[in-house]
């Protein structure tokens, strides 16, 4: 049977929402793994421990900031230990590293879906390893992401961490000299924006719960499915093909870390390439080439520099641009900092951002699949072009 992206589609968005660890996560992996198996794929789910969303992360950083700085004149030593902890946890955490902030509770269980297909047929070589991901949760409502404030999200993230690093050298600067009521006006004022800060970032959740999560990202899911079935009846010998479907991407890409670090090392080395969906409606087809918040992230690879050949190309010239995204990240910036070749895919529209995510608007109705299956086709064309350019990669 044909996979059929609009049925798929649909049957994924008939679910209120899939937030990761929630009942609906089960019944999203459930499809999920019926659609792989009628491709004949291997399937396996991998759990692994997370928070439920970035709420509760956020809560753990400003409030180890307001403890320090309004605890000051009773902790003490201790108000720039803690100050200074959840500092260093929010710049690892936003500029997309692995932050221990996410260890800490209330956790839940999410899980990835994995799809395989190998071909074990002889006169396979260069072989080649393909891992075409998506992530399937949804992202909880968030009034940061509304058409007036999402542009500024980079800028105004940026200078929260700023004014952390601000916090943290006040409490040091403070503990000498306590009775200063300008240093004290200070710490207040930083406080009073560091916690509307929170509450700004979560009320949307607390509001309104998950967004459906069509464009965000069951799109992304279907063209990865879509392209394993495309790539399979290309009959590339050699070819060891997966579908990574991943959780918890929007607690902060924790499924596509767990996924990594559990099989890095079964792969291939110089021929392993990564191909991510992320939020294919409502804009044009992007070749995503920088990432990052405060660090800078580039997408410098074999991977891409085929796939940038081929958006010039008469097929695709014109329907595809070269395009930035600094309102968080993906689920390949994992692979980015390992040196995996990895590129992804993604629709903005015409001021590079991507209509209706983490709102309520996020909605199949409101969804133009039209980059779609463009998606599909360009991801298939460049995984063939680096097959037949011999799949091998430089260190």
């Amino acid at each position: 049977m044909a996979f059929s992206i609009e049925s798929f589609l649909r049957d994924l968005t008939k679910l209120p929402h899939r937030g990761a660890g929630t009942r609906y996560e089960g019944v999203a992996r459930e499809i999920l793994t019926e659609a792989l198996r009628e491709q004949r794929a291997e399937v396996v789910t991998e759990s692994f421990q997370t928070p439920r969303t970035y709420v509760s992360v956020v809560y753990w950083l400003i409030g180890g900031l307001l403890l320090g700085l309004i605890g000051l004149p009773y902790l003490k030593t201790f108000s720039i230990l803690i100050t200074w902890a959840s500092t260093v946890a929010a710049w690892l955490y936003f500029n997309w590293r692995f932050s221990p902030v996410v260890l800490l509770p209330p956790l839940v269980q999410s899980h990835n879906v994995i799809g395989r297909w190998r071909d074990s047929g002889e006169g396979a070589e260069p072989a080649m390893k393909v891992i075409l991901m998506a992530h399937y949760d949804t992202a909880p409502v968030s009034l940061l992401y509304s058409s007036g404030q999402v542009r500024g999200f980079r800028s105004s993230l940026i200078v929260s961490l700023l004014l952390m690093l601000l916090a943290s050298g006040l409490v040091v600067v403070n503990l000498f000299d306590l009775e200063n009521e300008y240093l004290l006006s200070i710490r207040y004022a930083l406080a009073g924006y560091f916690l509307l800060q929170a509450l700004l970032g979560t009320l949307g959740y607390w509001l309104n719960g998950y967004t459906n999560g069509a464009s965000d990202n069951a799109t992304g899911v279907a063209a990865a499915l879509a392209t394993a079935e495309r790539l399979r009846q290309c009959g590339l010998p050699g070819l060891d093909l997966e579908v990574v479907l991943t959780g918890a991407e929007e607690v902060g890409m924790i499924g596509a870390r767990q996924y990594l670090e559990s099989h890095i090392q079964e792969w291939p080395r110089h021929r392993t390439f990564v191909i991510n969906f992320d939020t294919l409606g409502n804009g044009k087809l992007n070749l995503i080439k920088k990432t990052g918040t405060v660090e800078s992230i580039r997408y410098d690879n074999d991977l891409f520099r085929q796939a940038q050949k081929i958006a010039g190309e008469r097929n695709f010239r014109g329907q595809v641009s070269i395009g930035a995204w600094h309102t968080a990240d993906f689920d390949t910036v994992w692979f980015v900092r390992e040196g995996i070749p990895a590129i992804t895919l993604s629709a903005l529209d015409e001021h590079g951002q991507m209509p209706h995510i983490h709102r309520k608007e996020d909605q199949l109705l409101n969804t133009n699949l039209s980059a779609l299956p463009l998606a599909v086709d360009f991801a298939t064309q460049t995984v063939v072009r680096q097959y037949q350019a011999g799949s091998v990669v430089r260190a």
